[in-house]
């Protein structure tokens, strides 16, 4: 069975010539096809990947009509086309890391349509690699989504996948190019939640920071699934932190735990906000909710979870507001006590994420 079935990696790429191959390395030895999808390329990015992928190199072209779900969507179509039983995805700023894990053992020993990894730094988790044909279709022009919940999903343990930082020019013409698309797709469906999120993180990491607000809060107040809607109220919390209008920062930590109880990190950021306020014991409360739903002392690796993560906030953070907030209020022992929690927390994730 795992003789028998056939793996294609799929690459998206424009003009990629510094980053494609190692992308490639880090899948083609033990894929049968490297599908390389070219969106437009006019330098050498398809000569090296070649180069790299040697008689596994397949190409198909697909005109850039600034989709990136219809992109991927054409590329799960010539991954099936070719014969291949599942598909997995790298992008050419991505490297994938087996970390010593059979990936074609698991896809074979699976019933699942689509395995998720986790980023090498464990903040999230992202579909990586679907059944053929696929049996749902990637939506969303950026920011693109599949829903891996109606075709079942695991998450791969051990592997993860790199993602190559971008330099502050790269990322900000990332962000207004999705800006712009953003702005298009919320107005023509503005009563999907998960593109006021995206529009919210944008705007935020274009220093927009009052409009992201208002994203996150038109998100928040569509009620999508829980988790969504807890984490776009953490988001506003963190941009009206930033206005420094920490009472209405703590309102939208309260509104997101009220929406799912399990996200420590709301509970982090109020003690945060309320220690800014000078509200000592409120900070205090806070965090030692945070600390019960976290993963040094509290229980948060029970709660189900695939979006984005604040490991600080789930490791050390609750203790560092603790530490100064019972000193301010006199209590050394206790301070001391959230000193050493603190440090060992921190160490704690230190280990899970690498170092970083």
């Amino acid at each position: 069975m795992v003789d028998k079935m056939k793996i294609a990696s799929t690459t998206l790429t424009g003009n990629s010539s510094g980053v494609i191959a190692d992308a490639l390395r880090s899948v083609v030895d033990w894929v049968d096809y490297c599908l390389v999808i070219d969106t437009g390329v006019t330098d050498d990015s398809l000569d090296i990947a070649r180069s790299v992928a040697g008689n596994k190199y397949v190409s198909r072209s697909f005109a850039w009509i600034q989709d990136f779900a219809a992109a991927r969507n054409f590329a799960l179509d010539a991954a099936a086309e070719l014969g291949a039983d599942w598909a997995i995805t790298v992008d050419t700023d991505e490297r994938i890391d087996r970390r010593g894990i059979d990936l074609r053992a698991v896809m074979a020993s699976t019933t699942a349509g689509v395995l998720m990894m986790p980023s090498s730094d464990g903040t999230y988790a992202k579909e990586r690699c679907f059944r053929l044909p696929a049996g749902q279709r990637f939506s969303g022009p950026t920011h693109e989504s599949f829903p891996a919940y109606a075709v079942g999903s695991i998450t791969i343990e051990g592997a993860c996948f790199h993602e190559l930082g971008k330099s502050p020019e790269a990322l900000r013409r990332k962000f207004e190019r999705d800006l712009q698309i953003l702005q298009r797709h919320v107005r023509a469906h503005p009563r999907d939640p998960r593109w006021q999120f995206y529009l919210g993180e944008t705007l935020k990491n274009l220093g927009r920071t009052a409009e992201a607000v208002v994203a996150y809060d038109a998100c928040a107040a569509l009620r999508g699934w829980n988790e969504e809607s807890a984490w776009a109220c953490y988001r506003a919390a963190e941009c009206l932190s930033k206005l420094q209008r920490f009472r209405d920062a703590i309102d939208r930590c309260a509104t997101g735990l009220a929406r799912h109880a399990g996200i420590a990190e709301l509970a982090w950021l109020a003690g945060f906000c309320a220690y800014q306020l000078g509200d000592f014991a409120q900070a205090v409360y806070w965090s030692r909710i945070a600390v019960t739903q976290g993963l040094y002392l509290g229980t948060g690796a029970a709660v189900p979870r695939i979006g984005f993560r604040n490991l600080d906030a789930l490791y050390e953070g609750p203790f560092d507001v603790l530490r100064f907030a019972l000193l301010k209020q006199g209590d050394v022992a206790g301070a001391s006590a959230a000193e050493a929690d603190y440090a060992r927390a921190r160490e704690a994730r230190l280990a899970r994420s690498g170092g970083t």
